[in-house]
């Protein structure tokens, strides 16, 4: 089998957020087994010990370039077809959706449509598309601020 290099990139971006995840909110998040092709279990990143817990589901994406010159005038934008299988994939779940992206040499950001109150943010509202995108390390200190998170209980 031949070497997929976008694949392990994605891989490896998807470990990077679980670490990253498991690190801030002291709950072990791991890789979904599959990639999502178990029916009932869609998304990036889970927490296998208690799936309700997290009201989240997230999708990972790492490209090598996000296209945002085309968000008023075209359709084809490769960030709405991200936020668009996120929607999709959280229904299933019937979670919240998170898009947890970056482009190469960027920074991570977090796309939400949710009430998370982030200090700096762009809400994009474009050709039926409607969510908010802010850095993933200033969605990550809002979602803990607000303690909207129910508690982690170790002993389920």
């Amino acid at each position: 089998m031949a070497y997929n290099k976008s694949k392990a990139k994605g891989s490896a971006y998807e470990q990077k957020i679980a670490i990253l995840l498991s690190k801030e909110f002291d709950v072990e998040f791991r890789r979904v087994p599959l990639s999502g092709a178990i029916d009932y279990l869609k998304g990036d990143i889970w927490t296998p010990h208690d799936t309700a817990w997290w009201p989240y589901c997230i999708e990972c994406k790492h490209y090598k370039e996000i296209q945002w010159n085309n968000l008023l005038t075209s359709k084809t934008t490769n960030i709405f077809g991200f936020w668009e299988q996120t929607l999709r994939e959280a229904g299933v779940m019937k979670k919240k959706p998170l898009l947890l992206f970056r482009w190469d040499r960027s920074k991570d950001f977090a796309a939400y449509d949710d009430d998370t109150e982030v200090e700096d943010y762009v809400e994009i509202s474009s050709f039926g598309h409607k969510f908010k995108i802010a850095r993933l390390e200033d969605w990550i200190k809002a979602v803990k601020k607000a303690d909207k998170l129910p508690k982690y209980r170790e002993d389920k």
